[in-house]
């Protein structure tokens, strides 16, 4: 009986770490930049996308990738998915205001684009979000004020979630200038324009926590980071957030400078995406339990030397979903730290029943060995 048992316990455990760790691949999407799945700054003379800090926010929707550059300008590209090319901008008439008229992209689950700008003061410049209904169509502003904290900087961070009326936006607050109330972010009513501060009774998190890395887990969950190989998972219910927990992020590729976040749920599995502003490398986590992220895997289409992202800035996307006839399904993850390009990755889970069946194989395995001595 009580081999029974054990025999039970460690199928049970190795089941369930073959099944937390073993699953997720990631592999250069290779027609993408120059065939390594990189599009490296200035790549084939393309000007939008450099090394001076003037590119900072990406996002995927509608079937293109987005790219806002401030190189000559207020632009939005539109990104071939596949390949990098450029092909062609949004409309940007009338946009203006603000430190940078444009800076952070999200995509709503509707199409709607929506582009922020960044205030250093917006009580004296206000934060504003513009939206595009379709890639053929003007900006109109969804949303201009304060960010919900007079005299904030907002827009270094900006994440999107929702679609219609029901979309809901997400800007971090930046460490200055020092306002009560900087440790938390704003949520943003596009459709009502209206921004409410989430505050957080005392510390952590601390002034600016989700200043620069930034995703929804859900409607009411947010996950920020300013830096370092921690995060801040947290929830909210009006204007009052609740740190939840501050785990650190177990990154065998080396935590150097883990900020820019993407989340998703790819064949009914929760991943966190992660890019360092440091080398430029890319981890994945499944975040089942966002509290005690789990280590999957880590992927770099980089080379050479990287000019050095001094500002900690970028943003992350998941892009479009395959499912194969075998249950196999794959996301294609776009993530750019500012000054170093970007890379494409196609994150892969394996067809769930070829996983059991390997890891009831090991289990066996090891259990007959153990009774054999």
């Amino acid at each position: 009986m009580k081999n029974r048992v054990l025999l039970s316990l460690g199928i049970s455990l190795l089941l369930g770490t073959l099944s937390a760790q073993a699953q997720v691949t990631m592999a250069p999407l290779s027609s993408f930049g120059g065939g390594d799945g990189w599009l490296s700054p200035g790549e084939g003379g393309y000007t939008f996308l450099g090394t001076g800090s003037l590119e900072r926010g990406l996002a995927y929707g509608n079937g293109q990738l987005y790219l806002v550059s401030r190189n000559g300008g207020n632009n939005i590209r539109i990104l071939n998915p596949t390949t990098g090319a450029d092909l062609g901008a949004l409309n940007n008439a009338g946009i203006s205001g603000g430190t940078f008229a444009v800076n952070m992209v999200g995509v709503g689950g509707d199409g709607v684009i929506y582009v922020a700008n960044l205030t250093t003061q917006s009580t004296t410049t206000p934060y504003k979000v513009y939206s595009w209904a379709t890639i053929g169509s003007a900006p109109v502003v969804a949303y201009s004020g304060n960010a919900g904290l007079a005299g904030s900087r907002a827009g270094d961070s900006f994440a999107v979630i929702g679609s219609g009326g029901s979309t809901l936006l997400a800007a971090g607050y930046n460490s200055t200038p020092a306002v009560a109330g900087n440790n938390g972010y704003a949520i943003i009513s596009p459709s009502a324009s209206t921004a409410t501060a989430i505050g957080f009774t005392g510390t952590p998190p601390n002034a600016g926590d989700f200043r620069l890395g930034l995703t929804f887990t859900d409607s009411s969950h947010v996950i920020g980071t300013a830096g370092s190989s921690l995060y801040r998972y947290s929830s909210y219910s009006g204007s009052s957030g609740t740190l939840i927990n501050s785990p650190a992020i177990p990154d065998p590729a080396g935590a150097t400078a883990d900020r820019l976040m993407a989340y998703t749920v790819l064949d009914g599995k929760p991943l966190l995406a992660v890019q360092s502003i440091g080398d430029s490398h890319v981890s994945v986590y499944d975040v089942t339990d966002p509290a005690n992220p789990i280590y999957l895997a880590s992927g770099n289409n980089t080379s050479g030397t990287l000019t050095a992202n001094g500002n900690g800035t970028g943003e992350e996307a998941w892009g479009p979903i395959t499912v194969n006839p075998d249950g196999s399904a794959s996301e294609t993850l776009y993530s750019m730290s500012s000054n170093q390009g970007i890379q494409a990755f196609i994150v892969s889970i394996p067809e769930p029943g070829s996983l059991g069946m390997a890891a009831l194989g090991l289990g066996l395995l090891a259990v007959w060995r153990r009774f054999r001595k």
